[in-house]
C-alpha cells in the first residue's frame, strides 16, 4: 500500500505541476496578445477567403503579422470602425492599429513606430478637370481650392500628413467646404456631383476606380503628397519596450526584403494597370496589334489564303501571344475575351484587306488601275518600313505587357518569368502562326532579333520594379514602362537598319 501511495501521490504532483505550467503558458500567451482591429481598405485590409473560409487579407494584413510574429506577439483583430479603433486606442481597451499618421493630438495618448510603410495621398477629380486647379504644390493645390470655392470630400476619420491641408480642412471658414464620410463613400459622392473632389489614397483610389469602372470619369490631379505610415499603440495598454521590439521587426522585414516582396504583390500590379490604361499606352498597343494582324494578312494574300486562312494568320500573331500567355499563367479571363477591340481590330483589317484587294483586282487592267499599281510597286519599301515600323511598336508594347502580367498574377522570381513572359506575348503568336502554316523557315527562330529584344528590355523593367518596389509611385513606374517601351522601339529599329541578326548554331 505504502508503494500505491507513493505512486498516487506522485502522480498527483506531476499533475499539479502540468496545470501550473499549462496555467503559466495561457497568462503568458495572453500577455504576448495585443488586440488590433481592420478597416475594409484593399488592398491593405479586406476580407477574403481562403480554402472557403473568411479570412482578413491584404498588405497592412500580412505585414502587421509578420512584424508582430517577430516581434514575439499575436495580433486578434477582428472587423472594426477605424474612428471606434482609434476612440478604442486612447482609453486602452485596444492596444494596436496599423495604418496610422501621427498628430499632436493622437501623441498624447499613443506611441507610434517607426514608418512601416508609405504611402500617397491624391485628389481624385471628373475627368478633364485636374487643369481647374494649377498647381505643383499642396500648398499652390489648397490656394486653388480656396480660389475655385472648392468642395472636398474626405474620410472622416484620417489624419493628413500635409500641414496645409489639415488647416484647411479645420478652418471654421471652410466647414461648409468639407465633406467627411466613409472612406469606401468618397467615389460614390464625386461621381453623383456633391463634392467637386475626394482626397484619398492613391492604391485605394486606383482599386476603387477599376471595381466600380470608372476610368473613364475620373482622374487624378498631377500633385501627390507622400506620406509615411506607422504603428499606433495605446499608452494605456503598451510598453515602451513592446514599441521597440515592433521597431526592430520592422527594421527585419525591410532587411531581409519581407517588404519589398508583399508590396511588389499588392500594389504593383494595380500601379502597372494604372499606367497601363494611359490613352499613350492604349493607343501603342492598338497599333500593335494591327500591325501583327497586317503581317497575317499579308501572307494570306502572297500565299493566295482564302478568307478564313486570312482570319486566322492575322489573328495568331495578333492575340496568340497573350493567349499562350495568359494560359502559362492560368489567368481567370483571357485577355482576348476580357476586351472586344483585339478581335474587331483583325475583323476590321481582313474584311478591309479583302475588298481592298478585291476591288483593286476589278480596276487592275484600267489605266487608272495601272497608273495606281505603278505608284504603289514604287512606294513598296515604304510600305514595308511601314508596317516594320508598327511591328516594333507592337513588340514594345507587348513586352511591357508581358512583364505586367507576370506582376498581376504574382510570378516569382519576377527578373525570371517577367522576360519570359514578354518574349511570350511579343514573339509567341508570330511563331505559333508560322507553325500552323508549315513555314520550315521561321524568322523568330533562325536569326531574326526579335523575342531576344522582348527578353532583353523586360529584364531591364522587371529587374527596375524589383529594386524599387518599395519606393515606386504612379509617376516613377510610368517612367519605367516609357523608358522600356522606347528602349524596346529603337532597339529593333536599330537592327532593322544595321541588319543585326541573333547568333546561329552554324556558321
Amino acid at each position: 500500500m505504502t508503494a500505491t501511495r507513493r505512486a498516487v501521490a506522485c502522480y498527483c504532483g506531476l499533475l499539479v505541476l502540468l496545470c501550473v505550467a499549462l496555467a503559466d503558458g495561457v497568462r503568458a500567451e495572453e500577455e504576448r496578445t495585443l488586440s488590433g482591429g481592420w478597416t475594409r481598405l484593399p488592398p491593405y485590409s479586406y476580407l477574403g477567403t481562403l480554402r472557403g473560409t473568411p479570412q482578413w487579407q491584404g498588405l497592412d494584413v500580412e505585414l502587421l503579422f509578420e512584424i508582430s510574429s517577430r516581434a514575439g506577439y499575436w495580433i486578434d483583430a477582428p472587423e472594426i470602425d477605424w474612428g471606434e479603433h482609434v476612440d478604442e486606442i486612447r482609453r486602452g481597451e485596444r492596444d494596436i492599429a496599423a495604418h496610422a499618421t501621427p498628430t499632436p493630438e493622437r501623441e498624447t495618448f499613443a506611441y507610434f513606430s517607426i514608418p512601416y510603410r508609405t504611402g500617397t495621398l491624391v485628389l481624385i477629380v471628373p475627368r478633364g478637370e485636374s487643369g481647374s486647379l494649377p498647381a505643383t504644390s499642396d500648398i499652390e493645390l489648397v490656394e486653388s481650392m480656396k480660389r475655385a470655392d472648392f468642395r472636398l470630400g474626405i474620410d472622416r476619420h484620417t489624419a493628413h500628413p500635409s500641414e496645409a491641408l489639415r488647416e484647411f480642412i479645420v478652418d471654421p471658414a471652410n466647414r461648409q467646404k468639407i465633406v467627411p464620410v466613409q472612406g469606401r463613400d468618397l467615389l460614390n459622392l464625386l461621381v453623383a456631383g456633391h463634392v467637386d473632389g475626394c482626397l484619398t489614397d492613391r492604391i485605394v483610389a486606383a482599386n476603387m476606380i477599376e471595381a466600380a469602372g470608372l476610368d473613364a470619369f475620373v482622374e487624378e490631379h498631377p500633385v501627390a503628397i507622400d506620406e509615411d505610415l506607422h504603428l499606433m499603440f495605446s499608452k494605456a495598454s503598451v510598453e515602451p519596450l513592446t514599441v521597440q521590439r515592433f521597431n526592430d521587426a520592422i527594421e527585419s522585414v525591410y532587411e531581409d526584403g519581407t517588404y519589398r516582396r508583399l508590396n511588389e504583390r499588392y500594389t504593383l500590379p494595380i500601379l502597372v494597370r494604372l499606367t497601363l490604361k494611359s490613352n499613350w499606352f492604349a493607343a501603342a498597343d492598338i497599333v500593335g496589334t494591327a500591325a501583327f494582324a497586317m503581317s497575317g494578312l499579308l501572307l494570306a494574300f502572297r500565299y493566295n489564303y482564302d478568307v478564313f486562312g486570312a482570319l486566322v494568320l492575322a489573328s495568331l500573331p495578333a492575340v496568340g501571344g497573350g493567349v499562350i500567355r495568359d494560359l502559362i499563367t492560368n489567368r481567370e479571363t483571357l485577355s482576348v475575351l476580357a476586351s472586344p477591340i483585339y478581335i474587331q481590330i483583325v475583323l476590321v483589317l481582313v474584311i478591309g484587306g479583302y475588298a481592298t484587294i478585291r476591288a483593286a483586282m476589278a480596276i487592275r487592267r484600267s489605266r487608272l488601275g495601272s497608273a495606281a499599281l505603278g505608284l504603289f510597286e514604287q512606294r513598296r519599301s515604304q510600305v514595308s518600313m511601314m508596317v516594320q515600323v508598327c511591328d516594333a511598336i507592337g513588340l514594345a508594347a507587348f513586352t511591357v505587357t508581358g512583364v505586367a502580367v507576370a506582376l498581376g498574377t504574382g510570378a516569382h522570381p519576377l527578373w525570371l518569368w517577367g522576360p519570359i513572359l514578354a518574349a511570350i506575348t511579343a514573339a509567341g503568336g508570330g511563331i505559333l502562326r508560322d507553325v500552323v502554316r508549315s513555314d520550315p523557315d521561321i524568322p523568330a527562330l533562325k536569326g531574326q532579333l526579335y523575342p531576344e529584344i522582348a527578353v532583353v528590355w523586360g529584364l531591364v523593367l522587371s529587374i527596375y520594379f524589383e529594386m524599387s518596389a518599395h519606393t515606386l509611385n504612379a509617376d516613377a513606374l510610368a517612367l519605367g514602362v516609357a523608358v522600356t517601351f522606347i528602349g524596346a522601339f529603337a532597339t529593333r529599329m536599330l537592327a532593322i537598319h544595321f541588319g543585326l541578326r541573333s547568333p546561329r548554331f552554324s556558321f
